[in-house]
């Protein structure tokens, strides 16, 4: 069932509707979600990779646009929503940044709303670092859904990830700012990581998300996109959302040349 306008503006969906769609359940969780465009649409992709409809997947957006809060705070908790089963890793340029993501997650997943929306998905409701038998992991860098097994796992890009398998692996921001973008030091180890500690974790059924703001042609999603043309390079869906645009390259994009990605909050 498609939003109305008027829905999308309003954020009105209930719960039957969280459970389908990304962003009838960003809304539905967070009713204050103030929706532009580019979410709606980003929210479709987000559908397509959760569903696994999307193996490989590459966002582009700027800062301070929302892709956050959607990619790494709503995303595994929709997931595991879906499947409680599932086995996710997430990485972003800082271990803190990582675990403030994980955080958010479990404070949505124990809220009112995503208990209507997904009742059978649920945390520990202590803190616990235990791994013996009838305990559920529980801190700031994993959580396990209570009897079912599945998990968010968080990192910093370059930490690791041994012993973790991955069903889904998301990647948000591997830098920090433009200065780490353009190091051929940072390019060079997050090129390792992603090949040498996140490639190792995934199966053959693994999907693989990269959200990050482009500085430079030699940035992680650079150097995949350069291997895309590679008999052995993997083909990637990519959604290109710049902050202004530019050309008209992008038919999902409604805007003309020189229009805001989101004119009311960033003009």
């Amino acid at each position: 069932m498609t939003m109305t306008l008027e829905d999308l503006l309003n954020c009105n969906v209930n719960a039957e509707l969280a459970r389908r769609n990304m962003l009838d359940f960003v809304c539905y969780v967070k009713p204050d979600y103030q929706v532009n465009w580019h979410h709606s649409l980003l929210c479709e992709y987000m559908d397509r990779f959760a569903k696994g409809e999307i193996k490989r997947l590459m966002v582009f957006m700027p800062p301070q646009h929302g892709k956050s809060e959607i990619v790494s705070r709503m995303l595994p908790a929709f997931i595991l929503g879906r499947n409680p089963k599932a086995k996710i890793v997430l990485a972003s340029y800082s271990a803190d940044l990582s675990s403030s993501f994980n955080r958010d997650c479990q404070r949505k997943i124990e809220s009112e709303e995503y208990n209507d929306v997904f009742p059978d998905t649920k945390i520990n409701g202590n803190n616990v670092v235990s791994n013996a038998k009838g305990s559920w992991l529980r801190n700031s860098e994993i959580f396990e859904v209570v009897g079912h097994g599945g998990f968010l796992k968080t990192t910093g890009v370059g930490g690791s990830l041994t012993g973790t398998p991955a069903d889904f692996a998301i990647i948000d921001d591997p830098v920090k700012d433009s200065v780490e973008a353009m190091s051929p030091t940072y390019q060079e180890r997050n090129w390792n990581w992603y090949n040498d500690v996140l490639f190792t974790r995934i199966h053959n059924n693994s999907s693989i998300l990269l959200t990050q703001t482009r500085w430079d042609v030699n940035d992680l999603a650079g150097k995949l996109l350069q291997s895309m043309g590679n008999d052995v390079g993997e083909q990637w869906t990519i959604l290109n959302l710049p902050a202004i645009r530019t050309d008209y390259s992008n038919p999902e994009d409604p805007r003309e040349i020189g229009e805001a990605l989101w004119e009311s909050r960033h003009g």
